[in-house]
Parts: C-alpha cells; sequence; structure tokens
C-alpha cells in the first residue's frame, strides 16, 4: 500500500511541478497576471489529492466493492469545497478572461486524471487479490 501510494505520488508531483511551472512561465512571458493565486488553486488540489487516495487506499482493504462510487462521491465533494473555497474567484463582478479560466481547468483535469489513474489501478490489483484467493 505505502510503496504504491509513495511511487505515485512522486510521479505525480514531478509532473504537477514541470505543469505548474510551465504554466507560470507562459503568464509570464505573455505578461499576464492572474486575479488570484494559481499557487493556492494547486495547493488545494494537491492536497485534495492526498486525501482522496488515502481515503480510497483505506477503504479498499474495508470494503473493496465500494471504492469506486465512493472515489466518485469524493469527486463531487472536492468539486463543492473547491467551489466553496475559491467562490470570490469564480463569482467575481468582472468575468474571467480565457487564460484565467484555463488555469483553473489545467490544475483540476490534472489532478483528477492522477487520482482516477490511481484508483482505476487500486480496483484492478483490488480485484486481482480477490481473485487469486478464489
Amino acid at each position: 500500500m505505502l510503496k504504491r501510494l509513495l511511487a505515485f505520488t512522486i510521479l505525480m508531483l514531478g509532473l504537477a511541478t514541470a505543469i505548474f511551472f510551465t504554466q507560470k512561465w507562459y503568464l509570464e512571458s505573455i505578461e499576464e497576471t492572474l486575479s488570484y493565486s494559481i499557487n493556492a488553486i494547486y495547493l488545494f488540489h494537491f492536497l485534495a489529492y492526498i486525501v482522496i487516495v488515502l481515503s480510497v487506499e483505506l477503504l479498499s482493504k474495508r470494503l473493496p466493492d465500494q471504492v469506486g462510487y465512493f472515489y466518485l462521491a469524493s469527486v463531487f465533494v472536492k468539486i463543492g469545497l473547491f467551489v466553496l473555497v475559491f467562490k470570490d474567484t469564480l463569482f467575481a463582478d468582472s468575468p474571467m478572461n480565457f487564460l484565467e479560466r484555463i488555469s483553473i481547468v489545467i490544475p483540476f483535469f490534472m489532478f483528477l486524471v492522477f487520482e482516477a489513474i490511481y484508483c482505476g489501478r487500486l480496483m484492478n490489483a483490488v480485484d486481482n487479490e480477490s481473485k487469486s484467493e478464489g
């Protein structure tokens, strides 16, 4: 469990860091300033990733058949928390331009894909273990 979680998180962290710095470099190169902190958005998604994969990992030991449902519910909770935490940014009086909108969407989908891959591999591993036992 710990080895899989640590290896995947290190890989994810490396890729996320590369995308984060590429995104910041691009915004600086075109002299675009965002009306919000991109650091805070990446930090939120990383913390949500840690909570989700740890929860799914622990749940897979107790209720392996419910992991997929839990992951689906956790994505909706994550979206709700994101909207709650960043409501001032998302619902500001002035509309966001394209770069501001895409700068929110990139980390959201990137971490969503990482979480989905991790949970999918975990469910396959749990399924393979249960088949080999039975």
